[in-house]
């Protein structure tokens, strides 16, 4: 796990190995051990969206790409703001309150930018 000092929230990729991405807005150049898995504690979020390439972000910090998340997303429990952002859409964003070891799936549509 990847976690900034005083950071609210750990966050990690649930089921998935990704190199070089920042978790939680951690720059991978940081100190401590890295971690891409969940603990029994952790709440597992499963992102779906009509725009795969939307950029996955939990409490404003980026998280990784939503194609990236096919495992889900793991996040300690309690209450957190999920955003996807891409240049071309809305940007599209929920508040979760999430519990101990919850499983949850969440729909996230985006709506195109008109020219």
């Amino acid at each position: 796990m990847i976690r900034a000092p005083g950071a609210p929230a750990r966050i990690a990729l649930a089921g998935i190995a990704l190199a070089g991405i920042a978790l939680a807005g951690i720059a991978p150049a940081c100190a401590g051990p890295a971690r891409t898995g969940a603990t029994r504690g952790d709440a597992i979020v499963y992102l779906r969206s009509n725009v795969r390439d939307a950029q996955v972000y939990v409490d404003g910090k980026f998280v990784a790409p939503l194609s990236a998340l096919g495992g889900g997303l793991a996040i300690e429990p309690g209450t957190h703001r999920v955003e996807l952002r891409h240049e071309d859409y809305f940007s599209s964003y929920l508040e979760l309150q999430l519990a101990r070891a919850e499983r949850r799936k969440v729909a996230m549509d985006m709506a195109a930018i008109l020219p």
